[in-house]
């Protein structure tokens, strides 16, 4: 019965020196500030609206189902833009780039936070992490 409770008091302040720990960890620091810029970051905007202008120029739905089946998406763009509202293949590969080009954006920016939130996994518990984060947040 004393090691258990022994063990309890062990655990219990092993995670309070561990939530003081994190707070000042450079890694978190890095990982807060990338969770911070990706919310406050226009990515997500720029690719909806560059998916709408994209999308917004089929007027066919059969056609979109054809452009998402397409193995080369530029290619389809070039030779079937009359079927869409594009004035030009010129445009219609632009516009198609433009949301390519957004979407990378965020997935490069998620796999970066992603890379170092595994980093402090490997030092921290999930919970404590995003407890302290979460923590973090509201007090700014």
């Amino acid at each position: 019965m004393k090691n258990l409770i022994y063990s309890i008091i062990l655990i219990a302040s092993s995670n309070i020196y561990a939530q003081s720990g994190i707070e000042s960890d450079a890694l978190f620091l890095k990982y807060e500030k990338a969770y911070l810029e990706m919310g406050s970051s226009n990515l997500g905007r720029d690719y909806e609206q560059a998916n709408q202008n994209f999308y917004s120029n089929f007027t066919d739905h059969k056609e979109r189902n054809k452009f998402s089946k397409s193995k080369d998406k530029e290619k389809w763009l070039n030779k079937n833009y009359k079927k869409t509202s594009f004035v030009s293949s010129t445009e219609a590969v632009n516009s198609y780039t433009s949301m390519v080009n957004a979407q990378e954006a965020i997935d490069k920016m998620s796999n970066d936070i992603q890379a170092v939130r595994n980093e402090l996994l490997k030092k921290y518990d999930v919970n404590l992490i995003w407890t302290t984060l979460q923590n973090r947040i509201k007090a700014k």
